[in-house]
């Protein structure tokens, strides 16, 4: 028993340690974590649990793209498939209703094998009175919770660990993530062709001059998705050339081809952009 005490007490240190660490704003990669705990709430009806099942694997498809840039993969505990997600209505009759093959096997991953916990962090977390060894793990980062219920509507969560109050920051429905988008790493690119002209270099002002940005805005986008974070701004590199992205307001961001970057940025992007 004592063992476990000191044991806890390593472990809810480690993780008041992300908690700091993880800090709004911060550029960071963090994972999405499964809350077992909202699968515990049967639905009223077959009909809404489908409903509700197929929201929460859309979260999870967008957390899965490149939209989301600083969540580098969904972790979970095993969800019991045996629980009753609704009258007479099984989790594993639900996944083996759903449509479609790849879907079916998607939310199949995610409840039962996407990166389970290991035996060293094995904290229990408790939410509504119910426990979980997984959701400790949401701090500093984040749930992914099945919107079985109201307490899961929120946009935070309020939990215990080894006694001390905790707020976890939920994901059940689109709008969260529009709410967390900057924590998400969500950019939207918006092309600044006063500035940045697609087929030349532009002169602008006195004696400054715009670098071209070549790309249409659809591959800007999904370069801007995968542009790195170098000295506090974002670089990329595609067909030969670098490229800086420029923060203008909250998640918009413009583009150009960056002729003149140092060879320390360039080594690490050539390194990350093979």
């Amino acid at each position: 028993m004592n063992g476990r005490r000191v044991f806890l007490t390593s472990g809810i240190t480690r993780f008041w340690s992300c908690y700091k660490k993880a800090g709004i704003g911060k550029v960071m990669r963090m994972i999405a974590v499964i809350n077992d705990v909202s699968f515990q709430y049967p639905f009223a009806t077959k009909e809404l649990a489908v409903q509700y099942m197929h929201q929460f694997l859309d979260i999870c498809k967008r957390i899965q793209k490149d939209e989301i840039t600083n969540i580098k993969k969904i972790r979970t505990g095993l969800v019991d498939s045996q629980t009753y997600i609704g009258p007479d209505y099984k989790l594993i009759q639900l996944i083996q209703e759903f449509k479609g093959r790849e879907e079916r096997s998607l939310l199949l991953g995610i409840l039962t094998n996407r990166g389970t916990y290991q035996e060293d962090d094995r904290l229990v977390c408790k939410i509504d009175g119910k426990e979980s060894l997984i959701c400790a793990q949401g701090i500093g980062n984040f749930l992914v919770s099945l919107l079985s219920g109201q307490i899961f509507s929120e946009i935070t969560i309020k939990g215990t660990v080894h006694e001390k109050e905790v707020e976890l920051r939920n994901l059940s429905k689109d709008e969260h993530i529009e709410y967390y988008r900057k924590e998400l790493g969500i950019r939207r690119y918006h092309a600044n062709d006063k500035k940045h002209k697609y087929h030349r270099e532009n002169p602008y002002g006195k004696g400054k001059i715009g670098s071209r940005m070549d790309l249409h805005d659809e591959d800007a986008q999904d370069l801007l998705n995968k542009a790195i974070n170098i000295k506090g701004r974002l670089y990329a590199k595609k067909n030969g050339y670098y490229y800086a992205f420029q923060n203008e307001m909250d998640i918009i961001y413009h583009g150009y081809r960056a002729e003149d970057l140092g060879e320390d940025i360039k080594r690490q992007l050539d390194k990350k952009f093979t």
